[in-house]
């Protein structure tokens, strides 16, 4: 029973939307505001004009009745973040709000070529609607019972993943020109699987799988949700969705509400909704051959000079690396650097590219270095640090850099720089126009331009800041523009896929790659040309796949710059909505916002129960993610006490401030033969440095923290006369720090990795009690590519006098019983290795990904004498097995279940039950920590 409990708090855990950075900015941040009817925008000085444009779009959209979703809209506040070079944004229950993070894709491909803010306005705002009208029936009595969370809870129970990203992505489509639902790239990963007569099963779509590529919940749910505007009208959804998130029949609600809206199965719904769009994308007649070999992708092709090819290749059993082939084969140069893209540009020798790297201490900023590769050597220098620079692109010679810039105001710029990284010259971008893809060209700069609006053209910027347009301005996709001689390829978003082009610079004619049938319909993209070759990147259910194709008239035919088409979706074709010609309204006058409002902001409760204690605990977060708080009432049913506590921490300030008190009423304990009573307070204050020092190709976290600790007895006589104050001070400090390589998609641990960890603890007043803790494991490649050998060593030890004893947190031999012993020490060797992929489910709640085995030895050392029965040192050996399932439950809460079967090889002295030992592994660093352990107080 206590396990189903624990899983059960692992789920309401994992499934709760929680903070993403907490701490994230400093409190030097000064921080605006603009309170605007059911809004409210959070945003960093300077930003007026984009809080007041996200304000607008609000205001205007919820303005109007909405059919498709319910006209319920719960107030709240958007925060703007500007320090991050991530394109993204999200809306969270507990607590209720969002934030949305300013810098725009570069890349139209990516997230199309809309305004961003407009686009990531309207994509947040479906998630505000839907929350807000999915507060209904059982979900009102999960958010009673839990508070914000309950309804976060009960709203993932019964509404998908697909339904809220899907509807999300609809809405971004139908109230603008530019959405992901006009791009033919969005639909690359279904036309792929379905041209390749791959019949995935439904769960498998949406839980995906570590060997196959299967398209996200994205395109899964934009495409269902699509269909059922398109057949079923525009109330389809809102019914459905209300009668899911109200848990009307309970078991399987959206399955239930799908078919009484209609009169289908579940099941026939999906593969009405799957043959519908198949052949609104595909060619019923093309059957586009493809490997059965694990996804392997290769992008961004390079001629070099000799004729020779460089490529970024990456499997899901290898990170990126980038490759030199020739007739001889594949050479791997050098593993590239956590990248936000694959893209680089290559001249004599040379690559440069990207790097990403997180700011040390504050997690919403982060930077794009400069990194310049020697192909010969695989030495890689930085040549910039600290900076924000996109693209970045070699001169002809090899002693420039062209490179997008972002500006700390968020203006953009190109910047051309030496190879030192000193910036020669700055490019100011039009007004209203953003920059990509820069290129060196005869003392020009090739660029890809857009416009607020969406429309995009092929631009030369003249180093004073004059701009020639080399197309015509249209409101499609460009991208990947490569030079050769007079000749650009680029590629671009058709009518109904994604073209591979070319602009001759002297004849001003456009043509497009004639693509053969054969290879459907996907798109191709990073076009290279060389003498009469092209090469290019194709998508496939394999993934990204190099082609090469001869230039000649028959391969390339005369065409002009098409905007994508509707993909047989009338809703969109009727549609001339468009949030670019909404007005932008009154200018909202903007307000300071004091960083102190609801400071402590309690948003949920949370009950939890572990043998023998059962607590209550009010939780509590600040808006701007740098205050989170918990009030906590908690009952022992073994000592029969009770207990009031508060704890909070504060992340604004470079070291993180915590603190909290509780106090105890009526523990119990044996003295003199005799249960005494007595109260307890307790008081601590600590003050830790998160330090995020990853960088290049590894991931590395360092902590260190100190608490101080007030802990004072009450007791009432005779007891208080005999015992005497045995209130105490003690300090407990910990560190701890890892270094890893990063992990491929079946990588279930890193490569390479060191984990350290250290922890002191020791009184200052009344006792000289003290006990310190050492533990080490190491990471090391096993003998196949997804095989880990790990290596643990830890050692504990604690004073032998009377007095408080601190908690156990030796990890002893697995399989033993363990204790408090005055020494410990134990070192350990873990094998693990992957069984099988199974890729299956059980009734749309279990879907099991992976098995996986853990070979392990453990020995232990242990000494004393009160607890052991001997002076000497006992030896504890145990050697057995793990077999871990990797699991999704309700199709996307991602759970690793385990057992263990452990041979005892020494006799278990601390009250074991035998030579051999069963246990389940519980996911428990999920567990919610509320509740406080006490140390132990000897009399």
């Amino acid at each position: 029973m206590r396990k189903a409990q624990i899983f059960f708090c692992c789920l309401l855990l994992a499934i709760t939307v929680r903070s993403q950075e907490f701490g994230g900015i400093p409190s030097s941040q000064e921080w605006k505001q603009i309170r605007a009817p059911r809004v409210r925008v959070i945003f960093p000085k300077g930003l007026d004009s984009s809080a007041s444009r996200v304000a607008n779009i609000i205001s205007n959209i919820i303005s109007f009745p909405d059919s498709s979703i319910g006209r319920k809209f719960k107030p709240l506040s958007i925060i703007l973040q500007q320090h991050s070079t991530i394109s993204n944004g999200y809306v969270a229950l507990a607590p209720y709000r969002s934030e949305l993070l300013l810098t725009p894709p570069l890349n139209g491909f990516d997230l199309g070529n809309g305004d961003w803010l407009t686009t990531l306005t309207l994509h947040e705002l479906r998630h505000i609607q839907q929350y807000s009208n999915f507060n209904r029936g059982l979900a009102k009595a999960f958010r009673f019972v839990l508070g914000e969370q309950g309804q976060a809870l009960a709203n993932a129970l019964t509404v998908p993943d697909w339904f809220f990203e899907g509807d999300a992505v609809y809405q971004e489509t139908i109230l603008s020109k530019q959405g992901r639902g006009r791009l033919p790239t969005f639909f690359n990963g279904y036309r792929s699987i379905w041209e390749a007569g791959l019949d995935y099963s439904y769960m498998k779509l949406r839980n995906g799988s570590y060997r196959q590529y299967i398209p996200d919940h994205y395109q899964l749910g934009y495409l269902l949700i699509a269909h059922g505007h398109n057949r079923y009208g525009t109330s389809f959804w809102k019914n459905i969705s209300e009668d899911a998130a109200a848990m009307k029949g309970l078991f399987y609600p959206f399955q239930r509400s799908i078919k009484k809206h209609t009169s289908l199965k579940y099941r026939q719904f999906l593969q009405q909704a799957f043959s519908e769009r198949r052949n609104a994308l595909t060619s019923p007649t093309t059957k586009v051959a493809t490997d059965r070999d694990p996804v392997r992708n290769e992008e961004n092709p390079v001629f070099m000079e000799n004729g020779g090819l460089l490529f970024i290749r990456s499997t899901y059993k290898e990170l990126p690396v980038f490759v030199h082939r020739t007739k001889k084969g594949d050479r791997v140069i050098r593993q590239r650097d956590r990248s936000l893209d694959n893209y680089f540009s290559y001249t004599n020798g040379k690559i440069i590219y990207a790097a990403y790297r997180p700011n040390i201490r504050w997690g919403w900023q982060d930077y794009g270095d400069l990194q310049l590769l020697d192909i010969e050597t695989g030495q890689q220098e930085s040549i910039t640090r600290g900076s924000k620079y996109f693209m970045p692109s070699l001169s002809v010679r090899g002693d420039s850099i062209a490179a997008v810039h972002l500006g700390a105001d968020g203006e953009h710029a190109i910047h051309l720089l030496d190879l030192g990284g000193t910036i020669l010259k700055e490019i100011k971008s039009p007004p209203g126009i953003l920059l990509a893809f820069p290129q060196f060209y005869n003392g020009k700069i090739l660029a890809v331009a857009k416009k607020t609006n969406g429309d995009m053209a092929l631009v030369f910027m003249m180093q004073n800041g004059e701009m020639e347009t080399l197309t015509n301005w249209t409101n499609t996709i460009i991208a990947y523009p490569r030079l050769k001689g007079d000749t650009i390829f680029f590629s671009t978003s058709g009518i109904e896929r994604d073209e591979l082009m070319l602009l001759n610079r002297q004849t001003k004619s456009l043509e497009k790659l004639v693509i053969p049938d054969a290879l459907g319909k996907t798109g191709i993209y990073q076009p290279f040309g060389m003498g009469d070759s092209v090469v290019f990147s194709r998508f496939t259910a394999g993934g990204f796949k190099l082609q090469f194709e001869t230039i000649s008239e028959k391969t390339f035919i005369n065409t002009r710059l098409e905007v994508p088409g509707n993909f047989g979706l009338g809703a969109l074709q009727a549609s001339d909505s468009s949030m670019t010609v909404i007005p932008a309204g009154k200018k909202e006058q903007s307000g300071s916002y004091r960083k102190s409002s609801g400071f402590f902001n309690f948003h949920s409760w949370q009950p939890f129960f572990a043998d023998p204690e059962f607590s209550f605990s009010l939780l509590g977060q600040n808006l701007l993610n740098t205050m989170q708080s918990q009030l906590t009432f908690m009952y022992n049913r073994n000592e029969r006490s009770k207990q009031i506590s508060f704890s909070g921490i504060y992340g604004g300030w470079f070291p993180m401030i915590g603190g909290g008190v509780d106090f105890t009423f009526d523990r119990k304990a044996r003295f003199e033969e005799r249960t005494i009573n007595w109260h307890e307070l307790e008081a601590n204050i600590s003050a830790s440095i998160p330090l995020n020092l990853s960088e290049g190709r590894q991931l590395s976290f360092f902590t260190a923290q100190s608490a101080f600790v007030y802990n004072k007895p009450f007791f009432t006589e005779p007891e208080k006369s005999r015992v005497g104050d045995l209130s105490y001070l003690y300090l407990n400090h910990q560190v701890r720090y890892t270094i890893q390589s990063r992990q491929a998609v079946q990588q279930f641990n890193p490569r390479l990795a060191l984990s350290l960890r250290g922890q002191f603890r020791h009184t200052v007043t009344q006792y000289d009690s003290w006990q310190a803790l050492a533990a080490a494991s190491v990471y090391l490649p096993g003998l196949s590519t997804n095989h880990s050998l790990v290596l643990n060593l830890a050692a504990q030890q604690r004073d032998s006098a009377r007095g408080i004893r601190f908690s156990d947190n030796f990890p002893f031999a697995r399989g033993y019983e363990t204790e408090n012993l005055y020494r410990a020490v134990k070192w350990g060797i873990n094998y693990q290795l992957p069984l099988l992929y199974p890729d299956k489910g059980i009734g749309q709640i279990l879907y099991l990904l992976r098995i996986r085995n853990n070979f392990f030895y453990d020995h232990a050392y242990g000494t004393d004498q009160a607890i052991l029965q001997t002076r000497r040192s006992v030896q504890f050996r145990s050697v057995g097995s793990e077999l871990f399932f990797d699991t999704k439950w309700w199709n996307q809460l991602p759970v690793s279940l385990g057992i263990r079967y452990s041979r005892l090889l020494d006799p278990d002295l601390l009250n074991g039950t035998g030579r051999n030992s069963w246990q389940f592994i519980l996911p428990v660093d999920l567990i919610p920590q509320t509740v406080n352990r006490k140390k132990e107080l000897t009399f």
